[in-house]
């Protein structure tokens, strides 16, 4: 064990080498010593023994002191190899004053008591200062007359050295002196110091120093309790006992009992009402929307909270108001018993809580609306259509207030064709088909055969259903926004609409003018990206559709739209995967068009081909407005294109 420790602690060598004449076999007990208790001469003695098996020997002490610190076993065991177990008889000298003590003592059975030492008289005991008691000794044990000694200081004797090592110098100022047979455990300081001071030991450490901790709690508690005795006694004697009143209680003194009862409420109250009202707001302005709070959700978790609060602001309202020197009119017990005070009791409290709640609104003078409600009939179209793009509530009802919600009948002119339309167009529920216009723009179409049907519209929030009309049922469908090519294209805006705009049902939509759409969107990209996304997907749906022998054509389309900027981004690749997955377009396909486009795969997976050409802001940061206008019109010149090389020609009229 010795070469083990020596590693940790140096004294480890030496220490070993002093254990070896204190084994069983050739250990000599100290010289006896002669000390005088009362007035007859007793033989006193002091044998010191190491500890040589602490396992079977000090398990309680083990169990008592150091295991709740986390010490371990085999540290316990190192501990106790620096130790000096000693026994001494009743009457014997356990620590001698007067003199230097450089030991760290620790009582773990019996009863010793401390004497004040008497320099002047070195065979004389002076008078009893404390009791030390054995750790593992029950307090039960400990006899009246060792009672009335003293306090029980604890079980640690020569503590304060461990604190500061200055003592150690200095004379012991008290005999003590064992009351019974005694048993204790000594260490060096020096040992100690560096014991506990090791790395990796600091629960030995935390287990001495708790024990000290304790042992000064109960010091100062039993110091502060007499202190206290003794004050009381003093004011007992000063106080005059007043006689007890039993008359009813005047209408000063039940004003001041209102008084003392009503400004703790009013406290109460307004700390109550404030905090809630505070925390309340910002749950509701914060999280409401993001875990689908209501109104009154947040005002139940902002009451919670000012409940948790109160619970701490209590004591110090309770300690506030006492300062205020309120007092309670002086009642007697039997005053207070009264109906009268009771009744002034309950009336001081509801006016208090009352006075302090209104007080509590005050904070309703300050807050902003920080939560925007949106209607219900808007909050379908902001979960569908924007907030999977990250449009916040705020922003969502700024677009809204600029768009107008229509609802038509069936055979409703939506879009007067031929003339220019300002406006964009965003079809909630409801069917509608687009005619195309006459030479005569004056002539209004129907659907009785005048004008040439194009395309339909189908509301946003209707979904694919299939249509009932065979008219309609034959018509490539355009997506639900009427327009929608102004936005990449701003010259349409200027030039006469192609088509009439007619309900085929009973239709329900939004409408934009363009400029005040155009300006939203350039104050906020998550609007843009979502309409943009908005078109792009409805086009891809359009093309998709209407033409599916060219799915490999439309998707080297595609790629050449999404490459054209030279990058592409995570939400492209997703778009572009899930067209192939529709459309079973295989790796192979995949492969060849980007060799096609003088594309790698490894620079479609990195998201770029030619890395210096761009900064690494260009490649990070999103597409401007612009360039997405851009990309559009190039996507929709293409397709157009396309689509008109492969409409069917149409039929040439019978000759009769």
């Amino acid at each position: 064990m010795a070469r083990r420790l020596a590693p940790l602690f140096p004294l480890a060598r030496a220490r070993t080498s002093s254990w070896s004449r204190h084994t069983a076999v050739d250990w000599v007990p100290e010289p006896t010593l002669f000390r005088r208790v009362g007035n007859t001469r007793r033989y006193a003695s002091r044998f010191p023994t190491p500890v040589k098996d602490s396992r079977n020997c000090n398990v309680d002490l083990y169990d008592e002191v150091f295991r709740p610190m986390g010490v371990s076993m085999m540290q316990y065991e190192r501990l106790m190899s620096f130790a000096s177990k000693c026994k001494a008889s009743e009457g014997s000298v356990v620590v001698k004053g007067g003199e230097p003590h450089t030991r760290f003592c620790l009582l773990t059975y019996g009863v010793a008591v401390a004497h004040k030492h008497l320099p002047e008289s070195p065979g004389e005991v002076g008078p009893p200062i404390c009791v030390y008691m054995g750790r593992l000794t029950p307090r039960q044990n400990l006899s009246e007359e060792v009672r009335q000694k003293g306090p029980v200081r604890g079980s640690v004797v020569g503590g304060s050295a461990l604190v500061e090592p200055n003592v150690t110098s200095k004379a012991y100022p008290a005999d003590i002196i064992a009351a019974e047979p005694t048993e204790w455990l000594e260490w060096d300081y020096d040992d100690l110091q560096r014991i506990i001071d090791a790395p990796g030991w600091r629960a030995v450490q935390a287990s001495f120093y708790h024990l000290l901790y304790l042992e000064l709690l109960g010091t100062l508690d039993r110091d502060r309790a007499s202190r206290k005795t003794a004050e009381a006694q003093l004011d007992a004697t000063k106080t005059k006992v007043v006689p007890e009143n039993k008359g009813p209680p005047s209408t000063k003194q039940l004003a001041q009992l209102c008084l003392f009862v009503a400004v703790p409420f009013f406290g109460f109250g307004f700390a109550d009402n404030a905090i809630m009202i505070v925390c309340g707001d910002f749950i509701d302005a914060q999280f409401g929307v993001m875990f689908g709070l209501t109104t009154m959700a947040s005002a139940g978790l902002g009451n919670w909270l000012s409940d948790t609060i109160g619970l701490g602001l209590g004591d110090v309202i309770e300690r506030t108001a006492g300062k205020m020197g309120l007092s309670n009119g002086n009642l007697s017990p039997a005053q207070e018993r009264m109906q009268p005070a009771k009744l002034t009791t309950l009336a001081g409290k509801l006016i208090g809580i009352t006075l302090g709640c209104f007080a509590g609104m005050v904070p309703l003078l300050f807050l902003k609306p920080a939560k925007v409600e949106i209607p219900k009939e808007d909050l379908e179209v902001y979960e569908s259509t924007f907030m999977p793009y990250g449009v916040s509530t705020n922003a969502f009802v700024q677009l809204m207030k600029h768009a107008a919600r229509r609802r038509q009948a069936p055979g409703h002119v939506m879009v007067k064709g031929g003339v220019p339309f300002p406006k964009v167009i965003l079809l909630l529920r409801g069917e509608a088909i687009a005619i195309k216009v006459g030479e005569d723009a004056s002539e209004v179409p129907s659907l009785d055969g005048t004008g040439d049907p194009t395309h339909k519209y189908l509301g946003r929030l209707e979904g694919d259903e299939p249509s009932s009309s065979p008219v309609l049922r034959s018509l490539c469908s355009h997506g639900s926004v009427v327009n929608g090519t102004a936005i990449s294209n701003p010259a349409r805006v200027e030039q006469d609409y192609p088509s009439d705009v007619i309900a085929e049902s009973p239709v329900e939509y939004l409408e934009w003018e363009y400029k005040d759409l155009m300006e939203i969107m350039k104050e906020d990209a998550s609007i843009q990206a979502s309409i943009v996304s908005l078109l792009f997907h409805e086009m891809v749906s359009y093309v998709s559709t209407n033409n599916p022998a060219q799915r490999s054509r439309l998707y080297k389309v595609l790629m050449m739209a999404v490459l054209a900027d030279g990058k592409v981004d995570e939400s492209e690749r997703r778009l572009l995967n899930k067209y192939r997955e529709s459309h079973r377009i295989s790796e192979q396909e995949h492969l060849n068009v980007l060799e096609e486009l003088d594309w790698t795969e490894a620079g479609w997976r990195r998201g770029w081909m030619h890395p210096e050409n761009f900064s690494e802001q260009e490649i990070t940061e999103n597409h401007t407005f612009q360039e997405a206008a851009l990309e559009l019109e190039k996507v929709h010149l293409m397709l157009g294109q396309i689509l008109m090389n492969l409409r069917p020609d149409p039929p040439k009229p019978a000759v009769q």
